[in-house]
């Protein structure tokens, strides 16, 4: 089988090169070589790891159709996760270099479970304990696990709101999805003591270091576990900035975590915790609106233009983007990591 070279070119115009072979992604012919990518769910499900292809030729396999429309995939739009190169490709990606990792992917280990419980309506938690004797959590919070369903070789990936630690607890908030395997496996077989395969922490989204600039962190969903957990890492190492979290639902009954929120703003004096309710009743006392709308009226009243933390379906990202050029933040200072369902 025919390898292939690729070149990446980030936003500032640095590169990095490594070889592919035809029958493989990009993502993974990089990992291999130890060079990540931005990336998520690395199934075609996701826009984070999309590119633009300016030189060579490539076949594409199964994708999302919100994650690649068929107009991007005719302007040469690719998703690096289920792009297979045919010649030596360039390929053009919408972050700045210091996104590429180079350490080591995660290693492989045993939990079992320790408890699950219903948030919301379709929202689960599911903790986590290792159970191969070792009790260290390795994490840069904001990075994300890959979870097996026992008895399968089907994976998953979920970034957990908890930060490293060395008591082997993980904690993971999971969108219930109608037809999805690893909801399934929650909704009608898992149970504590049941063992699952865990395989991390990979990714780059996370925590930049910008001096004491404010931090805002933008929610929606499930996405609300990697901001959590970055939030938990500022408030264990005391980290001083400013930081606020916009956490968004559609209705009230969607909304979860609330108290767990309301104590972690109670115990740090520098985070404001504000709660949006798109469609809220009368009887809601958090803020009302989209979190998008919350968030724009707050970068317009404020001098200082903070760092943003965004992690939510795409949707939300792409609206925050719009406030954001609208408001005067740079997209140098926008950190993201957007999530679709899984194709299947």
């Amino acid at each position: 089988m025919a390898n292939h070279q690729i070149k990446i070119i980030t936003e500032e115009g640095e590169s990095v090169e490594f070889d592919c072979a035809e029958d493989e992604d990009i993502i993974s012919a990089a990992i291999r070589q130890s060079i990540f990518l931005m990336s998520s769910c690395r199934e075609g499900g996701c826009a984070t790891c999309k590119g633009e292809c300016t030189e060579g030729d490539y076949e594409i396999g199964k994708v999302s159709a919100q994650a690649l429309p068929p107009e991007e995939h005719e302007e040469d739009l690719v998703l690096l996760c289920r792009c297979y190169p045919t010649e030596d490709m360039v390929v053009e990606v919408p972050y700045t270099f210091d996104r590429i990792a180079y350490s080591e992917e995660g290693k492989e280990f045993a939990t079992e479970i320790t408890a699950l419980e219903s948030l919301s309506t379709n929202v689960m938690k599911l903790c986590l304990s290792r159970s191969d004797g070792e009790k260290e959590i390795k994490l840069d919070s904001g990075q994300y696990y890959d979870l097996e369903i026992p008895g399968t070789e089907i994976t998953r990936s979920y970034s957990p709101a908890n930060i490293a630690n060395n008591d082997g607890e993980m904690e993971f908030l999971i969108r219930l999805l109608e037809g999805g395997k690893f909801s399934s496996f929650l909704s009608n077989s898992a149970k504590a003591g049941q063992s699952i395969k865990v395989k991390g922490p990979s990714g780059v989204f996370g925590l930049k270091a910008d001096g004491f600039t404010p931090r805002y962190f933008v929610a929606g969903g499930t996405g609300l576990a990697p901001i959590l957990s970055m939030v938990r890492f500022m408030k264990e190492w005391g980290e001083p900035q400013l930081c606020t979290i916009y956490f968004g639902s559609t209705l009230e009954e969607e909304m979860f975590y609330v108290e767990e929120l309301q104590q972690l703003e109670r115990e740090m004096d520098n985070l404001t915790v504000k709660l949006c309710v798109w469609k809220a009743t009368d009887s809601w006392h958090g803020e009302k609106g989209s979190v998008v709308d919350i968030l724009k009226k707050d970068l317009l009243e404020t001098a200082s233009k903070p760092d943003l933390y965004l992690c939510g379906p795409p949707g939300m990202v792409d609206a925050v983007y719009a406030v954001c050029e609208e408001t005067g933040v740079s997209e140098e200072k926008v950190y993201l990591e957007k999530f679709l369902p899984s194709v299947s």
